[in-house]
């Protein structure tokens, strides 16, 4: 498969965020890829790519800054503090489990700053919803290989820029 953006979006980055995300809350958190809020419950949270700019090209790699937003929702009153006190609760623990691994740790990538995050963010559209977002820069490094082929006048010898010698048969 070659690479793409959502490939190594949702495969080496979204996907090991939410399993350390599902580890941690033991399936109490729904968590979901989306662009728009989905009721699946009391409460979940919605993890989407905002955006992708590349930071450095190297020779064998290169370096994409991926801008990664988690919006958390719970279902209440707006006016309940025990809710309140629950979506401070939640956010806070995402936000230390963002801490505890922004350097690699069990995930393959690196956190590019602190996460910003937002408390009772007003979605217009949600009544009776607390939403709180969070966004997190996450630098992704793709290693490649790097080689030149040539084809044969049979095209079907490939010569490796090693020197090592490929054949592709029908």
């Amino acid at each position: 498969m070659s690479i793409s953006y959502n490939n190594i979006t949702y495969d080496k980055i979204m996907i090991p965020l939410r399993d350390k995300l599902r580890t941690e809350f033991k399936g109490s958190l729904p968590i979901y890829f989306d662009s728009q809020f989905k009721d699946v419950g009391t409460k979940s949270l919605r993890i989407f790519p905002n955006s992708q700019t590349l930071q450095d090209r190297r020779t064998m790699s290169y370096i994409n800054l991926y801008d990664i937003e988690m919006t958390y929702y719970l279902r209440t009153n707006r006016d309940d503090e025990k809710a309140l006190d629950q979506m401070y609760k939640d956010v806070t623990r995402i936000e230390t489990i963002l801490l505890e691994n922004r350097n690699g740790g069990s995930i393959p990538y690196f956190y590019a700053g602190q996460p910003t995050v937002e408390h009772n963010v007003d979605e217009t559209d949600l009544s009776n919803i607390l939403v709180a977002k969070i966004n997190i820069p996450v630098l992704y490094e793709e290693v490649h290989q790097t080689f030149g082929r040539f084809i044969t006048s049979d095209d079907k010898f490939f010569v490796l820029s090693d020197g090592s010698f490929y054949i592709v048969e029908n």
